[in-house]
């Protein structure tokens, strides 16, 4: 069966980044970061913080970035918004009352497709106060991937360090699913891809070669828990989706033994890959003499 081989993206300036946000200390630890539980994810705040997990091993999704994050957008480069944007924007400032100013572009709107817009395109430069400033929020599995195996991240919940074991309670009660979805973040970046939420294209993570900014998510990886049946319908949808955005699809068994735990040995957990082709009898078709 062929792979495809992942498709590197055009144009990328970013130097290769470190795997992994490891920082010695001179004590001979290593740098600990400080996130926020804030009910669905973990948030970094600390702009040096957030540049150190984006760049060593692109941890987290910045909330106001498409790509990677700007963190010093207000000093070197503005941002480009919508007119419509800068209103909500100033809505948010006269009810929030906070004062934390950055400079931004505001173009027009644009709802039509004829060349008209662009002879009449008048940009302004203005001062966006509404306090909406760039932060990282990462997965559970990020985080806990990040406070477990390496230990190099501190998680507060309602002003309270949190241990490994409250930690894992807090995340299995925010999703039912927490512990199948980390035992599959687990499984594929110790083997050194970078995973990312699959949400945009009907799975349950994404994986990339060295990171998004390099190349294109290679697998869209679908788990399926034990003793429970993937339908039928959904799963042909789903695969002639990925055929259509240039990726694989990838779906990962999990068989998981009663007294193993996630505080555990997660060796002992049986992880099964199932790379899922489209047969094309006049192609893999053989012949039967």
């Amino acid at each position: 069966m062929d792979i495809t081989p992942p498709r590197p993206k055009k144009k990328c300036r970013l130097p290769k980044p470190t795997p992994l946000p490891l920082i010695p200390l001179k004590n001979g630890g290593f740098y600990r970061f400080q996130g926020i539980f804030n009910g669905f994810s973990v948030c970094i705040k600390n702009i040096d913080e957030m540049k150190k997990c984006v760049s060593m091993g692109f941890f987290g999704k910045a909330n106001l970035s498409r790509s990677y994050p700007q963190f010093d957008g207000n000093i070197e480069k503005p941002e480009l918004i919508r007119k419509r944007q800068w209103h909500t924007r100033e809505r948010w400032h006269k009810k929030c009352n906070v004062n934390n100013s950055k400079k931004v572009i505001v173009l027009p709107d644009s709802d039509d497709e004829d060349g008209e817009y662009f002879k009449h395109l008048q940009a302004e430069y203005k001062i966006d106060r509404c306090g909406n400033l760039e932060t990282v929020n990462l997965m559970l599995e990020e985080a806990f991937f990040l406070q477990n195996v390496l230990n190099c991240l501190d998680i507060f919940h309602e002003t309270r360090l949190l241990n490994n074991l409250e930690t894992l309670q807090l995340f299995s009660n925010s999703d039912d699913c927490f512990q199948h979805k980390y035992v599959t973040y687990y499984h594929f970046r110790s083997k050194n891809w970078v995973v990312k939420p699959g949400i945009k294209f009907g799975g349950d993570f994404l994986l990339y070669k060295e990171g998004p900014p390099f190349h294109h998510a290679s697998y869209v990886v679908l788990i399926q828990e034990e003793n429970k049946e993937i339908d039928t319908t959904s799963l042909m949808g789903l695969h002639r989706m990925c055929e259509t955005a240039g990726k694989e699809l990838l779906i990962c068994q999990i068989f998981w033994p009663s007294e193993v735990t996630l505080l555990g040995d997660l060796s002992n957990i049986k992880v099964n890959e199932i790379l899922m082709k489209r047969w094309v009898s006049s192609q893999e078709r053989q012949e039967v003499i």
